[in-house]
Parts: structure tokens; C-alpha cells; sequence
């Protein structure tokens, strides 16, 4: 009770100094679902309240204009308070560091961030807590891809230069912290990159465990060029562990490139090799989306060294308004290996929004099962109220 009097007299300042109004949302749900594989039904009752607090914080809050002065960012951070108790009878949880749309995907580019540095607009000396060596430009297309890790890792510092779409860095990082990092073991690393004009952007990255018992070496590089329609990148990744017996040195290599052929039709063609497995593959991929059609079709080869392996890919689905709140949606998508029969998976919904805060939904096969591996779904009717 102490903690949960803390938490709202927090919420309650918060409000004040900041001019906001925490937002209560909630939600009950009614369902009931039929599984046709097993031939169980039941009942089921869900319930979620959450108060949040969204902060009005710019980009950037900065002291000194001139000179040298310290600069620290926080972005898209707010408060969250989620009453589990309504579900579980395990209390109230607080998240106070999260991102703004609460998916708590860092690649969305919408994660809470906080960064610092000592700066004169130009040179910069990084105080945040965490400097990591990230090489993933060249994600394989199916499986294989490098996965560096460079072991001293923990955190650091870089000092840096950008200026007239030129940025280069120098970072130090150490396995921990001096509590726990008791044999002194450091990585060092460097970055660069460039923007050529308004299309063309050139980047690369290495690092290395220099004062660490592993020794290990990463690297990347990219260029990328973007202007409308078209869009084409070069990325590699490689990576050097002589630890393991045979030493490990893989090297991965993408090529992307894509092309909006008109409003809702992008076409895109990927080729992957990777040295870890001689690996090669490529895939081309056509998707449509314009209301109230969505379609795609790909087309993979995979390993054509070795084992050469095929991946088809094929997706459809239509949404019809049987009234202003009345939909009906059906989609399906089928894969193949071509060894198969492939996998089907279906998915169909009714839903309606006719009576005020509340959506009542039927549908079918809502965990993707696949009907050509003889499994049938479920089939669930619900009634959601929401606040």
C-alpha cells in the first residue's frame, strides 16, 4: 500500500509540474473459443487498466551555447502504471523506462533513449553509460547470418567528430565494471560515416577485444542510396574469434534493393552470401497493399552451392464493409519448400463496433495454424469493452 501511495503521489506531481493529465485506459474481455483439434471449449475473461503519464520533453535539453558545454537527450520516455491485480492478484507493476507506443521494439526507432556527452557542437565525449559495438548491417535472408559479439562489451565511452554529413568516433569499453572486471580486459573500436549528397550515405565500423583474454575482431560497412523510387544497399558484416579450434572467421554480404513501382505496389530483390556455411541466397518479393486488398508473393533460393533449396511464399486478404460498423476480413497465406505440401494458413474475422466502447468479434484461426498439417484452429467469439 506504501508503495502503491508513492506511486500516485509521484503521478500527481508529475501532473502538476508538467501541465499533463495521466490517461486511464482499460479494457474487459468476454470470450469463448472452441478448439477444433482438441474439441475443447470454454470461457474466458481477460482485464487491463493502465495509467499513463507522457512526459513533454524535447529531443534535446542542453546547457551552453558557446564553448564547450554539457548535452544530454531523452526521447520518447514515459511513466506506465498497469494493474495487474485485475488479472493476477500480484499487485500494481510500475515501468518507468519504456517507449512511447509500448511495443518495446528498439528498431521502431521509437525506444526511450537517453544520451549524453561533454560537446562544442562538433566534438563530442560520450557519458552514457552504455557504448556498444553493434554489426548487423548484413542479416542474413533465411538463416546463418554473423552474430558478433564482442566480448568486452559492457560499457564505455567514444569521443567523436561530426560535421557537413561527415560523423567518425573512437570508442573504450570494458568487459564490466570496476567492481567485476578483475582482469582489466578492454575492446576498442572506430566508426565513420558520410553523407554524399541528398542519396547516397557510406558507413563502416570495427572493433577490437584488444585487452581481453578472447582477442576478437568485428566489422561492418554499408553504402546506401535512396531517392524515389529506388532504393539500394551493400552491407557486410565479418567477424574473427580465434578462441574455438578451428578459429572462427566469417564474413556476410547483402544486397538489397527495392523499387515502389506505383502507390501500393513496392518490389524488392535481396542476395545473401555468408563464408560461415558458403552459403547463397536470394529471394524477390512483390506486395500490394491498398485498401481494402493486401497481396504479396515471394520466391527464395537458398544454398544453391551445396544443397540448392526453393522457399515460395504467397499471401492475400480482403476487407469488405458490410456497413460503417460491420467488417469482414479473410486472409490466407501459403509457404512452400517445395519438398511438401506446403503450409496453409487461413484467418477469417467478423467484427462489429455497433454498440458504443465496445467491439464484438468473431473469428477464426487466430494462432496461425496450418490446415495442411491437419490442424483446424480455434474459433472464438468475444465481446471487448474498453475505456
Amino acid at each position: 500500500m506504501k508503495k502503491l501511495i508513492v506511486l500516485l503521489l509521484t503521478i500527481a506531481m508529475v501532473g502538476a509540474v508538467f501541465a499533463q493529465t495521466p490517461t486511464l485506459s482499460a479494457s474487459s474481455t468476454l470470450s469463448w473459443g472452441w478448439d477444433l483439434d482438441t474439441g475443447l471449449t470454454g470461457f474466458a475473461n481477460t482485464n487491463k487498466a493502465t495509467i499513463s503519464v507522457l512526459f513533454p520533453v524535447d529531443n534535446v535539453a542542453k546547457k551552453g551555447e558557446a564553448g564547450w558545454w554539457g548535452e544530454i537527450a531523452v526521447k520518447d520516455l514515459y511513466f506506465k502504471i498497469s494493474d495487474e491485480q485485475l488479472t493476477t492478484g500480484d499487485g500494481l507493476t510500475f515501468t518507468d523506462w519504456n517507449d512511447k507506443d509500448g511495443d518495446k521494439v528498439k528498431d521502431s526507432g521509437e525506444y526511450a533513449t537517453l544520451s549524453a556527452k561533454i560537446t562544442n557542437g562538433m566534438w563530442a565525449l560520450s557519458v552514457s553509460s552504455k557504448q556498444s559495438f553493434d554489426f548487423a548491417n548484413a542479416d542474413a535472408l533465411y538463416t546463418g547470418d554473423v552474430a558478433v559479439t564482442i566480448d568486452a562489451d559492457k560499457a564505455g565511452t567514444s569521443l567523436s567528430y561530426t560535421a557537413n554529413g561527415l560523423s567518425v568516433g573512437v570508442t573504450a569499453a570494458s568487459k564490466a565494471d570496476w567492481t567485476a572486471n578483475t582482469k582489466n580486459e578492454y575492446a576498442l573500436g572506430a566508426n565513420a560515416s558520410y553523407k554524399v549528397g541528398d542519396a547516397i550515405t557510406v558507413s563502416g565500423g570495427v572493433a577490437y577485444d584488444a585487452f581481453d583474454a578472447t582477442k576478437q575482431l568485428g566489422g561492418t560497412a554499408s553504402i546506401a542510396y535512396s531517392a524515389a523510387p529506388l532504393t539500394v544497399s551493400v552491407a557486410t558484416d565479418l567477424f574473427y574469434d580465434p578462441t574455438p579450434t578451428p578459429k572462427t572467421f566469417d564474413v556476410d554480404a547483402l544486397l538489397t534493393v527495392g523499387y515502389a513501382v506505383m502507390e501500393g505496389l513496392d518490389a524488392e530483390a535481396d542476395a545473401y552470401y555468408s563464408t560461415l556455411d558458403n552459403d547463397v541466397d536470394a529471394k524477390v518479393a512483390v506486395d500490394y497493399a491498398v485498401d481494402p486488398i493486401e497481396a504479396g508473393v515471394s520466391f527464395g533460393i537458398a544454398d544453391p552451392i551445396t544443397a540448392i533449396a526453393y522457399d515460395l511464399g504467397i499471401y492475400a486478404g480482403y476487407t469488405y464493409a458490410i456497413d460503417a460498423a460491420t467488417k469482414f476480413y479473410v486472409y490466407a497465406e501459403y509457404t512452400s519448400d517445395f519438398t511438401g505440401k506446403g503450409s496453409l494458413v487461413p484467418y477469417v474475422s467478423l467484427t462489429n463496433t455497433s454498440v458504443t466502447n465496445t467491439t464484438l468479434k468473431l473469428e477464426y484461426n487466430p494462432d496461425d495454424a496450418d490446415v495442411l498439417a491437419g490442424k483446424y484452429g480455434k474459433i472464438i467469439a468475444s465481446a471487448k469493452i474498453s475505456l
